[in-house]
């Protein structure tokens, strides 16, 4: 939402770094905080829609929205930790599928004030994988020093790649096996 209120140049005014500077522009101002506080709006879903029937400005609308979704609590913080580092990935899920579903909670982490550092997200990430990445978790352990975020992410991604091509040819061998008999 963010970064379509930046696209549109509204940001500054949900922020509140944008006001009014004369009474000359003020039709003007008044018409982009409308955009603004439409654009919040329509990109809510309606059952949420009460957070922000009693706001008049964007300013307030993304405040009200931030105090109900990202709030700062020690619970909240805590129960998203706990999602974070107890995830696990199963066998079949795929890596990209994991790596998105540990991204969203680092980045709910982050928006609260409970950034998560790269080397426990590394770390967190390798000991979240099943035991078909246990070859390349050891591999990475190996090195791990200097080991960046991406450079893991790239090789679990890599590492599935491989694993699937194995997989296909193991089952066009094993279907070869029993079209011979």
């Amino acid at each position: 939402m963010k970064h379509l209120l930046m696209a549109k140049g509204l940001w500054n005014l949900v922020d509140g770094s944008e006001v009014l500077a004369s009474e000359a522009t003020a039709a003007l101002f008044q018409s982009r905080l409308h955009k603004a506080f439409s654009t919040i709006v329509l990109a809510m879903d309606s059952a949420q829609l009460y957070l922000v029937t009693s706001c008049e400005e964007p300013k307030q609308a993304w405040n009200a929205l931030k105090n109900h979704f990202e709030r700062e609590t020690l619970a909240n913080k805590l129960l998203l930790k706990k999602q974070y580092f107890r995830s696990e990935m199963r066998e079949g899920t795929s890596v990209d599928q994991h790596l998105r579903h540990m991204k969203d909670i680092t980045d709910k982490l982050a928006a609260i004030g409970a950034p998560i550092s790269e080397e426990d997200q590394v770390v967190t990430l390798l000991g979240s994988l099943p035991r078909s990445f246990a070859t390349l978790v050891t591999a990475i352990e190996a090195r791990m020093d200097g080991v960046s975020l991406d450079y893991v992410q790239q090789a679990l991604i890599h590492e599935e790649m491989k694993q699937s091509e194995l997989s296909s040819q193991l089952n066009v061998a094993e279907s070869a096996l029993v079209g011979a008999f």
